[in-house]
C-alpha cells in the first residue's frame, strides 16, 4: 500500500539539511527490489510507545578517510550505510518494527593509518499495539519524524512523494465471516475439506508442519490450527503447540490474531461463561469449563478459563477457545518430523563460514530437507529440516540460516544445537568464540560478528561465562 509523504516550505534550510539527506536516503532505499524495501525502517525521533523487549546495539566502525571525504552525511559512508542495512535486515529477521538511531558521529580521536573510528548507538524496538506513532522527541542524532504508515519531513521544497509500505509476505485472504459453529464450520472451513479448500478460503498458512504419522497442520496466526490427514479433521485453537521461539517467528494474522471468531455468529472470544450460555442455550457440559454439541458425524467444543483481572477472590470464567471436529475427535499427539539428522549435518557443514567461497546455494538445501515451513512477515519463509535449524531462502541463494531451541513445546528428540554448532565449526563457549573470533564484540548475553561475507549473531541464555548458546544466526552477503 502506498503512502504519503509531504514536504513543506520552511525558511530554516540549514537546520533542515540533515533531513533531506534522510529523505533522499530513504528513497533510494525504496527505489531496491522488495526484498530491500520490507525491512525495518531506522528512525531518528523516539516512539511514543515502546514495548519493555528492546535489543541496544553500540560498535565502533573503521572507516576509510578518502570515504569520510567524499560523504557529507556520516550514515551515507560505504562502510556506515552497510552495517545500518545488516541491522536493518536483522531487526526485520527478528520482528522488530524499527531501528532507533541514538548515535552516530566521528570519534575525536584519530585512528592511525587511513582509516578513522565512527561510534554508532542503535535500539531495535517494537511499537506498543495500537500505536506506531513517534514522538517529537529526537534522539541524540536528531532528524526525521516518521510514523509507520506516513513519513512527514519539512524542507524548502514543495512536491509529494510516495512512501511505500512493505505488503504480507503470504496471501492473506479475508474469510467468508468469522462464525464458528457446526453449520458453518469454522470460518468456512469445515472436516473433510481439502488443503486447497482450506487455502481458498483463508490463503496462505503462517505454519506448515508434517507430523511423525503422516498428517500436516496448517497454522493461521499464533493460536488458530487445522488438522489434516490428508482431509481437515480438526480446526481448533491451541496456543501450546510452538514454544516462544515458535510462536515469535510468526507475525501477527490480521485476519485470526486481529478479529475475533464467534460461537453460532453471537458469542466472541473473551465472553464470560454467563452471559455465553444465555446467548448458546443448552450445551452438553463435559465439565464446568468444556462444553459440547454435536451434528451428525461433526462435534463443536468450547473451552473457558478461569480469570482474576481485578485482583479479587472472585473468578471468571471466560471463552478462550474452541474445537470443531469430525468423530472420533483425533488428538494431535504425534511429534514434528525430522529430516535424517546425517543429511542435516551434512548440508549445515556445506554452510558453514570457515570455508565460505561464495554465498550458499538454495538448490544446497535438498527437497528432503525442506521439511517444515514457517511464514514471517516481510517475504521471509523460513525452511525447516528440523525444529532447531531453520533456513531462509532468497531467490537462487541462501540468505539466512538460524539455530534455536525447538519451535515447539515439550520437544521428544535430544537437544541439536551442539551437533549444528560443531557442523557450523562454531565454538559453543563464550571463551572458545572470542578464541575462534577475536573480532567478536561481546555485550554479555549477545555475540556478534560483522564481515564482508557474512554476520553472526549469537544469542546466550545469560550473561554469564558458561552460558548455553540459545540462538545463533548467520547473514550471508558474499561479496561478488
Amino acid at each position: 500500500m502506498l503512502k504519503q509523504c509531504f514536504i513543506e516550505v520552511t525558511s530554516r534550510m540549514g537546520a533542515r539539511m540533515h533531513c533531506c539527506w534522510t529523505l533522499l536516503t530513504l528513497l533510494l532505499l525504496s527505489s531496491l527490489p522488495l526484498q530491500a524495501e520490507s525491512l525495518a525502517p531506522i528512525v531518528e525521533f523516539l516512539p511514543e510507545c515502546k514495548q519493555e523487549e528492546v535489543i541496544p546495539l553500540k560498535t565502533t566502525l573503521r572507516v576509510r578517510n578518502s570515504n569520510l571525504l567524499r560523504f557529507s552525511q556520516l550514515r551515507d559512508v560505504p562502510e556506515v550505510a552497510r552495517y545500518l542495512q545488516q541491522i536493518r535486515e536483522n531487526a526485520s529477521a527478528r520482528r522488530f518494527d524499527a531501528v532507533l538511531l541514538q548515535q552516530l558521529k566521528q570519534s575525536e580521536f584519530k585512528a592511525p593509518g587511513s582509516n578513522s573510528e565512527v561510534h554508532v548507538q542503535l535500539e531495535m524496538f517494537r511499537f506498543c499495539d495500537g500505536n506506531d506513532a513517534l514522538s517529537d522527541t529526537s534522539s541524540e542524532t536528531g532528524g526525521i519524524r516518521q510514523n509507520m504508515g506516513t513519513l512527514e519531513i519539512k524542507t524548502s521544497v514543495n512536491t509529494v512523494v510516495a512512501f511505500a509500505r512493505a505488503e504480507s509476505e503470504y496471501k492473506v485472504v479475508v474469510p467468508p465471516h468469522m462464525h464458528v459453529s457446526l453449520t458453518e464450520g469454522a470460518m468456512g472451513v469445515k472436516p473433510k475439506m481439502t488443503a486447497g479448500q482450506v487455502q481458498a478460503l483463508w490463503g496462505t498458512p503462517s505454519a506448515d508442519l508434517m507430523l511423525q504419522d503422516g498428517s500436516r497442520l496448517l497454522g493461521y496466526g499464533r493460536r488458530l490450527w487445522v488438522l489434516l490427514d490428508p482431509l481437515v479433521k480438526v480446526v481448533f485453537t491451541d496456543s501450546e503447540i510452538l514454544s516462544g521461539v515458535g510462536r515469535n517467528l510468526l507475525e501477527f494474522h490480521p485476519e485470526f490474531d486481529e478479529k475475533l471468531w464467534l460461537i453460532d455468529g453471537k458469542v466472541p472470544y473473551k465472553q464470560d461463561m454467563v452471559r455465553a450460555g444465555l446467548q448458546l442455550g443448552s450445551w452438553q457440559k463435559k465439565s464446568a469449563l468444556l462444553w459440547r454439541r454435536q451434528l451428525g458425524t461433526q462435534q463443536l467444543s468450547v473451552k473457558f478459563e478461569q480469570f482474576n483481572p481485578e485482583s479479587v477472590d472472585k473468578n471468571t470464567a471466560l471463552l478462550t477457545g474452541f474445537r470443531l471436529s469430525a468423530q472420533p475427535d483425533p488428538v494431535v499427539k504425534s511429534p514434528l518430523q525430522q529430516a535424517v539428522l546425517t543429511d542435516v549435518l551434512t548440508f549445515v557443514e556445506s554452510v558453514n563460514v570457515r570455508n565460505l567461497r561464495q554465498q550458499p546455494l538454495a538448490s544446497q538445501l535438498l527437497p528432503n530437507l525442506r521439511v517444515h515451513q514457517l511464514a514471517q512477515r516481510r517475504n521471509l519463509i523460513w525452511w525447516m529440516p528440523t525444529t532447531q535449524l531453520h533456513v531462509l531462502i532468497n531467490k537462487d541463494n541462501i540468505s539466512r540460516l538460524k539455530v534455536t531451541t525447538p519451535i515447539v513445546r515439550n520437544p521428544r528428540e535430544p537437544d541439536q544445537i551442539p551437533q549444528l554448532l560443531k557442523a557450523l565449526q562454531i565454538p559453543v563457549s563464550k571463551a572458545g568464540l572470542r578464541l575462534a573470533f577475536p573480532d567478536m564484540q561481546d555485550y554479555g548475553d549477545r555475540f556478534q560478528l560483522y564481515r564482508d561475507d557474512f554476520d553472526i549473531v549469537i544469542e546466550f541464555a545469560s550473561d554469564e561465562e558458561q552460558a548455553p548458546i540459545e540462538l545463533l544466526e548467520i547473514i550471508y552477503h558474499y561479496a561478488h
